[in-house]
């Protein structure tokens, strides 16, 4: 029950900052009104998604490479 909260949390917020955004930038509502429900939509297939092995080996990877430190020169 914990996931579904935080899951339903961290879409919110996400799409709480794509309207915030969208209205920074004086987006027209008509774009609006179409990028939200495909942002929604999108964040759903990703939540989804993230049960899969494949997707979360993706998702390791991704981690690991955005963690990994440069190469010190000699």
């Amino acid at each position: 029950m914990k996931t579904a909260h935080v899951d339903a949390t961290a879409k919110g917020a996400l799409l709480g900052l794509l309207t915030y955004g969208a209205t920074k930038y004086n987006l027209s509502t008509e774009v609006v009104a179409v990028l939200l429900p495909a942002a929604a939509f999108a964040l759903s297939y990703l939540s989804t998604k993230i049960g899969d092995k494949n997707t979360a080996l993706l998702i390791d990877l991704a981690t690991k490479a955005v963690a990994a430190k440069p190469a010190k020169k000699k």
